[in-house]
């Protein structure tokens, strides 16, 4: 064990969450329910003497954006901690707070997610705040390093193995697949229903949410659990965590392959993958009339992933490449990542992000923290209309404050409508056009 403090910037969130009178307004921004005490505080506790987690986005709710942002720079000066482990996912965190903890001497780590889609649009500008980044995409590893960043790789968030009694399976449902109801994987559940092959669906959109123990109670006693590998966002294929859950859980995966994938298990040993729907439709047929082999290639995913795959296995390995890398190199600056500048459509997001708080806040009338937000959003896009409606209405008393919110809620929707408009006029043109 290290002999070291380590502090865990987390968002920790849960899906009730979302009906809190703050976070109802910025639940779009919210990310994935994860279950951060399984995927990096108790690894972490594994490794260093002490560990403590600092839950920014309850903060939020509590104390206000610059509160939160004060507070975490009064923690990191009362503990001096070697590392300050960050889970970016919206902008609680300013650069100047990160700017502040490197200056007291702790190392940064940002762990990332989903890079896939994230990487040009939120990642990369993070870069000259940060001694490390640490992310799920192996294709995003030389586009850091372009940069100038330091960046290690990793499996994306797995958790822990669940031990299987492989003599005594219960299994509850044919094919299950858990998971938001997207487009193109309604396409892919629909076909199986269509061969009249049951499946059962949890997830927001057709089987309503289940909890993480839900979840893989579901892996742990279906005969077929299915992965879809295509991101919501720009439909790219990627490797995701569920693909190790499932694997844990002791589950049988039939997956959507990705590439890379084979790296990780044995394709028809270990999981077993498709790329088209009527793969799928044939992979699971013969599975479901094959139990012995079945069950011999869940049980060979499970050993693999609880060997090498666990939560502790992956953070272990992370943070062994960052003590490596220190003891090499030193922490040293890098000139070419502070050449980095977010650009205004990036502080344009910021903007954005602070005005659904100071909305929230001040629509609430939450304690009297809506003038930071508001005046955060400002200071990021002086142009936010939006933002410069709710400063000036604070300003006035508290009994017209609905009917001001009320006006502005017409006219965004007005706006929506005609923009709405706009775009069908311009869609049908280019067709007339060709």
């Amino acid at each position: 064990m290290i002999n070291e403090t380590v502090i865990l910037l987390v968002y920790y969130y849960r899906h009730e969450d979302r009906n809190h009178r703050l976070l109802k307004y910025v639940k779009n921004s919210l990310g994935a329910y994860l279950p951060f005490d399984l995927y990096l505080c108790k690894p972490l506790q594994r490794i260093f003497s002490k560990v403590i987690v600092y839950d920014y986005l309850k903060q939020m709710t509590e104390i206000g954006v610059k509160a939160v942002n004060e507070e975490i720079i009064v923690l990191v000066r009362k503990e001096h901690p070697k590392y300050v482990l960050w889970t970016p996912w919206r902008y609680d965190i300013q650069e100047s707070t990160l700017e502040m903890i490197r200056k007291e001497g702790s190392i940064l780590v940002g762990w990332f997610f989903d890079d896939e889609w994230r990487f040009d649009n939120y990642s990369k500008w993070w870069i000259p705040y940060l001694d490390y980044c640490v992310t799920n995409d192996i294709k995003a590893v030389p586009k850091y390093r372009e940069l100038g960043a330091r960046v290690i790789h990793t499996i994306p968030n797995t958790g822990i193995a669940i031990d299987r009694d492989w003599s005594n399976m219960e299994e509850k449902y044919d094919v299950s697949f858990v998971g938001t109801k997207i487009v193109g994987r309604e396409r892919y559940i629909n076909e199986l229903k269509n061969r009249n092959i049951p499946v059962h669906l949890s997830g927001e959109g057709w089987g309503g949410y289940v909890s993480f123990e839900e979840m893989i109670d579901i892996f742990k006693t279906s005969k077929i659990n299915l992965n879809f590998s295509r991101t919501v966002h720009n439909w790219e294929l990627q490797l995701k965590g569920r693909i190790f859950q499932v694997c844990m859980a002791g589950g049988f995966l039939l997956t959507e392959y990705a590439p890379g994938i084979e790296k990780y298990f044995q394709i028809d040993k270990e999981i077993v993958c498709f790329e088209n729907a009527q793969e799928m439709i044939d992979k699971v047929f013969y599975y479901l009339n094959h139990e012995t082999k079945r069950r011999a290639i869940a049980q060979a995913g499970w050993k693999r992933a609880t060997i090498e795959y666990t939560s502790s296995n992956m953070v272990s390995n992370v943070f062994g490449e960052i003590e490596k890398g220190l003891a090499a190199k030193g922490r040293g600056s890098n000139p070419r990542a502070q050449e980095l500048k977010m650009p205004r459509w990036v502080r344009g997001r910021h903007s954005i992000y602070f005005f659904q708080w100071g909305r929230a806040l001040l629509e609430e009338n939450y304690k009297g923290l809506w003038k930071d937000a508001l005046a955060l959003s400002i200071s990021y896009d002086p142009f936010n209309m939006r933002a410069w409606y709710y400063y000036i209405a604070s300003f006035f008393p508290s009994p017209t404050h609905f009917a001001l919110f009320r006006l502005y809620a017409a006219m965004e929707k007005l706006y929506k409508m005609l923009l709405s408009w706009l775009s069908s006029v311009l869609y049908v043109r280019k067709i007339q056009n060709g």
